[in-house]
């Protein structure tokens, strides 16, 4: 599987350049901005969006757990401006700000934009509905005993995940939540979070784009069978032009793309922390394969895909508030939020938060084949089959914008990430631990949400131990 992104190897990577510099006041000036622009979105974000403090981000997602990253942390200054609801950070000669949009998040401030532009863009407000603790989750609050769970195994399960070795690094589990036959059975919380915090999904924010394109399918604004129109791509003659939806979906579309997060020049660093037009970075990639002959992991493609389905749309106010409306509102997802660029296109590849039990409510919307707790049908019947078919490039891997356990060749030597769960689990991931995990046929839902920049946590055996607690 390819490896998740890791934006706090910024950190590690731009201390690994300072250090032969900082003594000569030469340190590398875009790995710099890099670093102070991860460092105030993330601060941002948590703060405004989470509700977390500036100290709590320092202690985890700025942690200098390693050795170089100690070497930069010193060197960052944040100020935070309540009022104005902006986060700047310094390093030496680098700066960014974060500012607050309304109900749209944080976005990195760009060099030739301001804060108030960012936050006069927000989408129309749309009241939360109350909470209902009396009624049984997901239309309401109330958890319930699952029936035939055996309480002692899954709190043990649940337990482990939370545990913290003496000699390795640190796992830092925020939030477990477990949903056997549709009923939330579990969950637990670290303190200084609770079930009402919304926290970043990360890269698991891309199966809600494979959402949002299957309501725009449903809603009849979107055909996935006619060529996607990229203004980058230039006719007819233009190799991108055999490009198709299925192709970007599958993120098997052929182009250029270097997701890494250790080295200064990738293009997912420039997408994310430099460019304010994020899918253009990779509407402009350049051909590297035909069309769903290679599969290449890609936040900038998932970016390309939200900035076509803003295009379905007559104005951006309607797109700013379709994943509320058409999405999150229905299914109960009222913490919900998914984040833009500075141009005003979502964010789809990586910033979305919600919290532990609205993600739950999301695997579950994705185990019933894209019904609404309700009984609506807002996806396309038979929507799950389709996203759930491997791409023959990934191996068994990827489907439509979401991880599988698919046997990547029959019955060949090839063999599946977790041979002893079954084929049918698919998985949202993200950057530092973030998971859901959904069986469909059984209507089971695990999400764990936290921390862990170094690895260390065992989710095999986290959803090994849910799946077993529910055999009774």
């Amino acid at each position: 599987m390819a490896a998740m992104p890791r934006p706090t190897a910024l950190l590690a990577l731009a201390a690994l350049h300072l250090v032969p510099s900082v003594a000569a006041q030469t340190p590398d000036p875009a790995l710099l901005r890099a670093a102070v622009a991860y460092a105030a979105k993330v601060a941002a974000s948590a703060q405004f969006v989470s509700g977390r403090s500036l100290d709590s981000v320092l202690a985890e997602e700025l942690a200098p757990d390693r050795p170089l990253e100690a070497l930069l942390r010193p060197l960052l200054r944040f100020d935070v401006d309540r009022e104005r609801r902006t986060v700047t950070c310094r390093a030496l000669t680098a700066t960014a700000t974060a500012a607050a949009t309304g109900n749209l998040g944080c976005t990195l401030v760009p060099p030739d934009g301001t804060a108030a532009a960012l936050r006069d863009r927000a989408a129309p407000t749309i009241a939360a509905a109350s909470r209902d603790a009396t009624r049984a989750w997901p239309l309401g609050d109330r958890a319930e005993p699952g029936l035939g769970i055996d309480a002692a195994a899954m709190a043990r399960a649940v337990d482990a995940a939370f545990a913290e070795a003496d000699d390795g690094p640190p796992v830092r589990t925020r939030a477990v939540v477990v949903v056997h036959g549709g009923r939330l059975v579990a969950e637990r919380y670290a303190a200084g979070y609770d079930a009402a915090m919304p926290l970043p999904g990360w890269s698991m924010s891309k199966t809600l784009v494979n959402a949002l394109v299957g309501r725009r399918v449903q809603q009849g604004a979107l055909d996935l069978d006619a060529p996607p129109a990229v203004a980058e791509w230039r006719g007819a003659d233009d190799p991108r032009a055999a490009i198709r939806w299925p192709h970007l979906l599958t993120m098997t579309a052929g182009l250029a793309w270097n997701e890494s997060y250790d080295e200064p020049a990738s293009d997912v660093l420039r997408m994310l922390f430099a460019a304010p037009d994020h899918a253009a970075v990779y509407a402009e990639s350049p051909v590297a394969a035909a069309p769903g002959t290679e599969f290449r992991y890609s936040s900038g493609c998932s970016n390309l895909v939200c900035r076509l389905l803003r295009s379905t749309f007559a104005n951006d106010a309607d797109y700013w508030a379709f994943p509320r409306d058409a999405l999150f509102a229905p299914l109960g997802m009222h913490s919900a939020v998914l984040e833009t660029d500075a141009s005003g296109t979502f964010v789809g590849s990586s910033y979305g938060f919600a919290t532990a039990r609205d993600w739950a409510r999301f695997g579950l919307f994705l185990a019933d084949d894209g019904v609404a707790p309700d009984g609506n049908r807002l996806l396309p019947q038979g929507w799950l089959a389709r996203s759930t078919t491997p791409a023959p490039a990934s191996r068994g891997r990827f489907g439509w914008h979401v991880w599988l356990n698919a046997d990547p060749d029959g019955d060949g030597p090839a063999a599946r990430r977790w041979p002893d769960l079954p084929a049918e689990l698919l998985l949202l991931e993200g950057h530092e631990g973030q998971h859901c995990v959904v069986l469909p046929s059984r209507r089971f839902v695990l999400v764990r949400l936290g921390c862990t920049k170094r690895g260390g946590f065992d989710l095999h055996g986290l959803v090994r131990g849910a799946l077993a607690a529910g055999r009774t």
